[in-house]
């Protein structure tokens, strides 16, 4: 006999069929043309390779609106901290409906039914505006975020202290409030972060060699923090538990060959605003070229990090590197497929509750993306993430626990992405989760449900508002 739940996916699945079926019938083939825009956008028609690095895409059109803007702002001569920014709103119901309200280890979205402002977000931009490879020039930018998303992207040293405590945000009290993490530690839902201030140096060195300085967004990973450049609302369980989202320090870039750029830096770790305590400093660097269709990338993130602080207030600093593998293929002119592996390491990261030492820990994934631009407003996509926390010291509570058994997270998103109008995104989708992970000491029989169930499926919908 069927169960709700599985009536409720092979519905799901008829109507995403359905709706797609439909609309390719109705909808003209996407080609951007906007009469407002300046001249020489206009019937602009781009591929995978026309795009700057930084909106890399799943779907070119979903960044079409954001596309066109970047290369009018780089045409202004001078600019003083242009502001620009969006908001995004989201929903999610959880078929294993947690006492606790909490989604995870689902990320962004961690809330069960109940609408989530994840991100009202705000960017400054200032420019020199001669970045021509001939000459010296800068750019500089600040990024604003309040929401739910804001836990994601604080740094130990700025909106957190390195013990984890708040420091720009109230601690909500565990008893009224509702709150992320422990009783012991709780972080607030809603609050303030700084995900990136960082100046651009564009110098006429080395080919043209970039030089970014500041507080930015890691280069690790296939997805974003930021909702446009991202097909679907939810986020893979690599990118919430196994990548670093920022880093603060140096990065150089330049491109060596027509179709090959090079990038290299010094930063502080990962989300880190300061060195530890040991002063201690990472490396992270990348490759990228296209060939034809195709494009490429492996990026790395590597030293010795700040891992947490023991029961007895003492800093743990230990090795933490991750390689991250991204290729984009253009199947046809309306068919892209993605592909992202990751493969990380740490020292003293999995514990032993029997002994009380510590040890390594790995973790690593493989996530396929498929999406199709059924025409100039609507697009659908398919991803499906394998997650392989080896040593369960990235997602389950009792990674120091020595009787965590299993490890492997698989889930499969169906999602459309709907583009109203410059301004207005919609993106539903449907998502089921499956996990082997389970806890006897800790009476822990799956990762889902609070902790009593070893999948989920849930359904969310977000509506983004660019500014």
């Amino acid at each position: 006999m069927l169960s709700a739940k599985n009536i409720a996916k092979t519905g799901l699945v008829a109507l995403f069929l359905v709706a797609t079926n439909v609309a390719e019938a109705q909808i003209s083939e996407f080609q951007v043309s906007d009469q407002n825009e300046n001249q020489g956008y206009n019937d602009y028609e781009y591929s995978a390779a026309d795009l700057p690095d930084y909106i890399q895409p799943v779907s070119l059109e979903v960044k079409d609106t954001v596309f066109r803007r970047s290369l009018r702002r780089n045409q202004e001569k001078e600019r003083w901290f242009t502001p620009s920014g969006w908001a995004d709103l989201g929903y999610t119901w959880n078929t294993t409906q947690p006492a606790s309200g909490k989604n995870g280890p689902i990320g962004f979205n961690d809330q069960h039914n109940q609408y989530q402002l994840n991100q009202l977000y705000l960017v400054l931009e200032a420019s020199q505006g001669k970045d021509d490879n001939e000459s010296w020039s800068w750019d500089a930018r600040i990024d604003l975020m309040f929401g739910t998303d804001h836990d994601y992207t604080v740094a130990s040293g700025l909106e957190i202290r390195q013990d984890g405590s708040q420091r720009w945000n109230a601690t909500p009290d565990p008893v009224n409030d509702d709150f992320r993490g422990t009783p012991a530690n709780p972080r607030p839902y809603y609050g303030l972060s700084l995900p990136q201030i960082y100046a651009d140096l564009h110098t006429p060195l080395l080919f043209g060699m970039d030089l970014r300085l500041g507080h930015f967004y890691s280069q690790v990973g296939y997805e974003s923090v930021m909702p446009l450049e991202n097909f679907f609302y939810t986020h893979t369980m690599s990118r919430v538990h196994g990548q670093p989202f920022t880093h603060t320090g140096a990065l150089a870039s330049t491109t060596l060959f027509e179709n090959v750029d090079l990038s290299f830096g010094i930063t502080r770790g990962w989300d880190n605003w300061e060195d530890d305590d040991q002063g201690d400093l990472s490396i992270t660097g990348g490759l990228g070229w296209q060939l034809n269709d195709s494009a490429f990338s492996i990026n790395f993130h590597s030293g010795d990090d700040f891992i947490g602080v023991d029961n007895g207030g003492n800093t743990l600093v230990g090795n933490v590197t991750i390689v991250t593998l991204n290729y984009t293929r253009n199947m046809s002119d309306k068919l892209t497929y993605a592909l992202s592996a990751d493969l990380g390491h740490g020292d003293a990261m999995a514990g032993n509750t029997n002994t009380g030492g510590l040890s390594g820990a790995r973790w690593y994934g493989i996530t396929n993306y498929w999406t199709y631009n059924v025409g100039e407003k609507l697009s659908t996509g398919v991803r499906v993430e394998w997650f392989r926390d080896q040593n369960n010291s990235r997602i389950m509570p009792g990674a120091f626990s020595n009787s965590v058994d299993g490890g492997n997270y698989v889930n499969v998103t169906l999602g459309l992405n709907y583009r109203h109008n410059d301004r207005w995104t919609f993106r539903p989708e449907a998502r089921w989760d499956w996990s082997d992970t389970t806890s006897s000491d800790l009476s822990v029989p799956g990762a889902f449900g609070d902790f009593q169930e070893n999948d989920a499926f849930t359904l969310s919908f977000d509506a983004i508002f660019s500014f």
